[in-house]
């Protein structure tokens, strides 16, 4: 199957309304959200995922595998292309820990429409904001969320403000050019290099307009709309994290790939 109906399949599954515009690109990010999972796993078992356009369609949205902002928002990027949009890919410094030494790992999506300047992002994991943020604005609602944008020069970072919780600065975007070249080199540290966090540490997250589900090693975690945490559990076998991935985070990895997976994160909490 080629990248044009491939991209076209995804759409389809997608069932976009008739919405044009920022409703429209609104509509795909809640979506895809809800439907595929953002994931660590194909990492942690050291395979090498190719960017090709054939084969990461194949992986995501055929075999249901999962995958990161390199893998989900390649594919954002090519939809929203595929749609007539005007969208271009930047790399972005993820912030989570508040270093300014972090390097780029992150990819996201630029969208310009109708005169405003859009960062649209379906792979940040647990993170992810659920709609557009225009980088032209100050602050940016979303659901219970409200997103703090400050632009200085070709840099925009990003801070949440959730209820009841400190700000976090989530990353510092970087407006300039680049090619599929810079991507390919931070997605091979990120997904093969032996201290990257991806590597090392099992992620699963899947977003609806109503929950947040988050896999964090050996926790299964869940959130309501309004951020409140109402799932707290451990996952103790191979079995419980297979069933959770299948069940929840409607994901079909192979056997070996969780089996080796599970193996890492209990050695890890072991060590």
């Amino acid at each position: 199957m080629t990248s044009a109906p491939m991209i076209e399949q995804y759409l389809n599954r997608l069932a976009l309304s008739e919405a044009k515009g920022v409703a429209l690109v609104t509509d795909l990010i809640e979506k895809h959200l809800a439907r595929y999972a953002f994931s660590s796993l194909n990492a942690m078992a050291g395979q090498p995922l190719s960017l090709q356009t054939d084969a990461l369609l194949e992986r995501l949205v055929v075999n249901h595998q999962g995958g990161y902002c390199f893998e989900h928002n390649k594919i954002t990027y090519l939809s929203l292309k595929h749609l007539g949009f005007k969208v271009r890919s930047v790399l972005a410094r993820v912030m989570l820990n508040g270093k300014p030494t972090n390097p780029r790992t992150h990819r996201m999506n630029v969208l310009e429409l109708d005169g405003e300047t859009y960062l649209v992002d379906v792979g940040f994991g647990n993170k992810t904001p659920r709609g557009l943020l225009n980088i032209n604005q100050r602050t940016c609602t979303i659901g219970h969320d409200i997103y703090q944008v400050t632009r200085n020069g070709d840099v925009v970072t990003v801070v949440l403000h959730e209820p009841e919780q400190p700000p976090l600065t989530l990353y510092e975007v970087e407006l300039y050019d680049v090619v599929e070249a810079d991507f390919d080199v931070a997605h091979f540290y990120s997904h093969q290099h032996p201290e990257a966090i991806f590597v090392n540490n099992l992620v699963v997250s899947l977003i609806t307009a109503s929950h947040r589900y988050l896999i964090r090693n050996q926790q299964f975690l869940v959130w309501d709309a309004a951020g409140h945490l109402i799932t707290d559990k451990r996952i103790d076998s191979v079995e419980e994290l297979t069933q959770l991935v299948h069940e929840v985070f409607l994901l079909q990895p192979p056997k070996a790939v969780l089996e080796t997976a599970f193996a890492q994160v209990t050695a890890n909490s072991a060590a």
